[in-house]
């Protein structure tokens, strides 16, 4: 009898699921949707496709936790234009998308990383780039407070920290390939 109540139960769960499933995984039409999420972003072949900055922090708890916890330690904030695509956040201002980057795929010593940058609209020096680890949940950040103040924060391996100066660094040759339209993504990154 008991194995008769568990296989209504399951029946049940299934005849809710599967309508649902069905609906996700439907191949009728092809899908024009950008990937979301920071671990989406780490799929990407494309950084046109590349979730952005914003919506990889409104749609992957983790990354919000790790970026919000290093910036903490630093006695600083999440900004409010970071948080502005949260659901149900209380916009204070419209964002324009074009502040918040691409989050491309790196594989750093063959560990996946996305990399990305956002930029305050209504004052540009005021920004934030985080390189964030999607399967171990540590992050390195490079923020540039109200005031001015620079801060390198996070994750302290010597390599994440001279990729995330060479991301910043327009002159230098990693950077300048991350904007090339042809670059292969994700992008290799070695400490040897």
């Amino acid at each position: 009898m008991q194995w008769r109540s568990s296989i209504l139960r399951v029946s049940a769960y299934l005849t809710w699921c599967v309508p649902l499933l069905g609906n996700a995984a439907s191949t009728d039409a092809p899908s024009n949707d950008v990937p979301r999420g920071a671990y989406m972003a780490s799929q990407c072949t494309r950084a046109s496709q590349c979730p952005r900055f914003d919506d990889a922090y409104a749609t992957t708890p983790a990354f919000r936790h790790a970026l919000s916890l290093a910036l903490r330690h630093a006695n600083q904030d999440v900004p409010v234009w970071v948080k502005d695509k949260l659901p149900g956040a209380s916009t204070h201002r419209d964002s324009p998308s074009g502040s918040a980057s691409p989050m491309l795929p790196l594989r750093i010593d063959d560990q996946p990383y996305v990399l990305g940058t956002m930029a305050d609209p209504e004052n540009p020096d005021h920004n934030i780039a985080a390189l964030y680890d999607t399967q171990r949940g540590f992050i390195t950040v490079h923020y540039v407070n109200p005031s001015g103040e620079e801060l390198l924060i996070g994750d302290s391996t010597e390599i994440l920290r001279k990729v995330m100066v060479d991301y910043l660094n327009p002159a230098s040759a990693f950077s300048r390939s991350l904007v090339r339209p042809d670059v292969a993504l994700p992008i290799p990154v070695s400490s040897k």
